[in-house]
């Protein structure tokens, strides 16, 4: 197969008048190759560098018509998009120049964000590591399954007890996603009340409309605080469950500034025979830094975000105990 050739290099050889002989045209290939065997090889993959969308060779010069395409792909915003990085530097200095009091909203680092603009958003990786639709994901299932690791360590899991899902976008969407994997249409829920603390995914509804999803596709009942005392009227939930006969019980809230009692939910949802629900957004950097209680010592699932205190990039993660899911037709046990 022949050597490539890169376009600058071949209109260099016809300005010189030199005869585009097969040796001819692999000289420039072999004066490189021979230039690079100088410098010491560097193993494949360490480490993992940022690479333009582009190589070098695809760049053209500006007095070559027709073929200036590629630089665009490789220029700057500024250069691109004035307009567009105008009004992000405009963000950024709202940012730095302000004291932000919207506890779910963190400062995220440049490294996270350099992560998050790389060329892995070109790539569909629809799938789970090792099982894609799509090919060429061995890469994706790399930084999927590295994500993963950490996730578990972050928070101290055992792998063989716990799996984690790093796809979703963002919190809502995994606490949705919980409930359409573990629950049939028209199933009930309970939650902390959102005017108490709760959260909007948690299913709120007010007394004439059902204001989310959650709401419209599931049975949901809020349990309330004790307004006397600001904690969560723990008696009056397990009477509520013992009544309503929930399949899961959320434990979590956006606006509550106490601590769990998760010990007392699990026992409810063990009297109930429904599935506890932690959704720890707000409080996971506290958890995975050992200040707050864990919820995983009882709860069956786990959401969070990955973009409050845990400072990451905007998404979600759902935590999930492994084991016996059910049993199939054919009478045998089915894993996660």
């Amino acid at each position: 197969m022949p050597f490539p050739l890169s376009p600058s290099s071949h209109l260099a050889l016809l300005r010189n008048g030199t005869k585009c002989t097969p040796m001819a045209m692999a000289m420039p290939l072999l004066r490189r190759l021979s230039s690079s065997l100088n410098h010491p090889t560097r193993p494949f993959l360490t480490p993992l560098c940022y690479k333009s969308s582009l190589p070098d060779e695809a760049v053209y010069e500006k007095e070559k018509p027709g073929v200036t395409w590629p630089k665009q792909l490789n220029a700057p915003l500024e250069v691109v998009d004035p307009e567009i990085a105008d009004i992000i530097e405009h963000e950024k200095n709202r940012q730095w120049k302000g004291l932000e009091l919207i506890p779910s909203e963190n400062f995220t680092s440049l490294s996270v964000m350099q992560a998050v603009g790389s060329v892995m958003t070109n790539k569909y990786s629809e799938g789970y590591p090792g099982a894609r639709y799509y090919g060429g994901n061995e890469y994706i299932d790399m930084a999927e399954s590295l994500c993963q690791k950490r996730a578990l360590e972050a928070f101290r899991l055992d792998p063989a007890k716990w799996g984690v899902n790093v796809q979703p976008l963002s919190g809502s969407p995994s606490n949705f996603q919980v409930y359409t994997a573990l629950l049939k249409p028209h199933d009930r829920i309970m939650a902390l009340d959102l005017p108490h603390g709760g959260h909007l995914s948690h299913g709120y509804q007010t007394d004439t409309k059902k204001i989310s999803a959650v709401s419209i596709f599931f049975e949901t009942m809020p349990y309330r605080l004790n307004e006397s005392t600001g904690y969560i009227d723990y008696e009056q939930m397990e009477k509520s469950a013992t009544l309503f006969r929930p399949k899961l019980i959320v434990a979590g809230a956006s606006a509550y500034a106490r601590l769990y009692d998760y010990a007392f939910i699990r026992k409810v949802c063990d009297k109930q025979k429904a599935i506890m629900l932690a959704d720890m957004a707000h409080i996971s950097g506290l958890v995975a830094a050992g200040v707050v209680p864990s919820p995983f010592d009882y709860a069956d699932v786990v959401t969070t975000t990955t973009h409050k205190s845990l400072r990451g990039p905007r998404g979600a993660m759902i935590f999930f105990r492994k084991g016996v899911k059910e049993v199939n037709k054919q009478g045998k046990e089915v894993c996660l």
